[in-house]
């Protein structure tokens, strides 16, 4: 599959520029990166897939992952190319590339994350935060991008990668952004922008998202390191977090409208409802909500449901909710999939779902070429060049960049 058939790039590169003219469909900035403004992208095609299902979703977060790899990853750094020719254009370390090892740790290339977070967290502990961005012809602070607005997406990195290797140092990198947080943007009545990581100058500002993200994934990767006892690492369902850090319950509900009901206005299958009301005849339970009750099944400890449900409009749209949703499964409380079936009211048989604990390997080891990193070859402690001050060096010389389906030599 190409990346053509969806109208993305063009000359085979699979590469994705940064802006698109949403009415001419055009692009009008050609910058292809991971970082700003391209960053949900691909965070949004393999998570889509995770949550929903839909092969296609993979099949295009594949095409962008390995173009990625191939293009934009100087190892252990990642550069932005013009998406059309390849080319390097610009050597920039911003710091919403920072959710890129936790990303490949869901995708499940686990060394080269582990590489590139190791650089970095190099660039925090140069500076005690990551500018938004870092120059790495001159490996300084690029200026104008001096700022630090209290961004969660390395502390994010962090928490996947202790999840998935359990490796101490990933608690050690946690504490000491824990450290320069509190110590660097603690004020009066909470946490301050930084306006300059170089002097550590402080702004009255604080983004909504250090509460949402910033704050959480602290919490997550502490909380994990003492035990598993929380929701999100032990509950009933498995969680997918937003680029925005909310949690999505990956319950058979929320899914593709094709494929099942979901929750309050949600578009459902007309075929599912009845055309005249139902009301279950089973015992309420007085304290549901919603006008959906629930009762317990004396041969089970699971919790099944009967609800009141309207007319549906010829279009699908429900008001409501949708068939088969007990209060539990609802509000993420608990889980038993009904059989869907409400021509057979009476039948109290119930599917009960049963979740893969088993991680899902979504990739191909792109980075292949280079041997397998040692257990004693820690990336946190190797020996750092002269005068970079613990910053792995990007080499500038681009080398040449071959279209593997054209076969043309492009130099950088």
């Amino acid at each position: 599959m190409q990346f053509e058939d969806y109208g993305l790039v063009v000359q085979g590169f699979n590469l994705v520029g940064a802006h698109i003219d949403v009415f001419t469909g055009e692009w009008t900035q050609k910058d292809a990166g991971i970082g700003t403004s391209i960053d949900s992208f691909y965070e949004y095609l393999l998570k889509a897939y995770l949550l929903f299902g839909d092969e296609e979703y993979l099949f295009i977060f594949q095409e962008a992952y390995r173009a990625a790899m191939l293009y934009l990853y100087n190892d252990p750094w990642y550069v932005e190319v013009n998406m059309n020719s390849a080319a390097l254009v610009w050597p920039l370390f911003n710091s919403l590339q920072a959710f890129w090892p936790g990303l490949q740790v869901l995708a499940g290339d686990i060394e080269p994350a582990i590489r590139t977070h190791a650089a970095f967290f190099s660039v925090w502990k140069r500076y005690g935060f990551t500018p938004e961005g870092f120059n790495l012809a001159t490996f300084n602070v690029q200026q104008g991008q001096k700022s630090y607005p209290l961004r969660p997406e390395l502390i994010e990195s962090t928490y996947w990668l202790y999840k998935a290797t359990r490796n101490p140092r990933f608690l050690d990198a946690g504490r000491d952004m824990l450290a320069s947080l509190q110590y660097g943007a603690r004020c009066t009545c909470g946490y301050c922008h930084i306006s300059d990581v170089e002097f550590h100058q402080q702004e009255d500002h604080m983004e909504s998202f250090f509460l949402a993200e910033t704050v959480k994934y602290l919490w997550l990767l502490f909380d994990l390191a003492a035990g598993p006892d929380n929701l999100v690492e032990n509950g009933p369902y498995k969680y997918t977090f937003s680029t925005e850090g909310h949690l999505l319950p990956a319950t058979p509900q929320i899914s593709l409208a094709s494929e099942h009901c979901s929750y309050l206005g949600a578009y459902c299958r007309s075929s599912n409802l009845r055309q005249e009301t139902y009301s279950s005849d089973t015992v309420r339970d007085s304290k549901d909500t919603n006008n959906s009750e629930s009762f317990t099944d004396t041969d089970s400890t699971n919790s099944l449901s009967g609800s009141s449900f309207q007319k549906s409009s010829p279009s699908g749209l429900i008001k409501g909710f949708c068939p088969g949703l007990s209060h539990g499964q609802r509000y993420s409380i608990s889980y038993v999939a009904s059989d869907g079936r409400l021509e057979d009211e009476s039948s109290s048989a119930t599917q009960v779902a049963v979740v893969q604990d088993s991680p899902v390997l979504v990739i191909s080891n792109y980075s292949s070429d280079s041997p397998p990193s040692d257990v004693d070859e820690d990336p946190y402690n190797r020996q750092e060049p002269k005068e970079d001050h613990g910053v792995p060096l990007l080499e500038i010389e681009a080398p040449q960049i071959v279209n593997e389906t054209r076969g043309d030599v492009i130099e950088g």
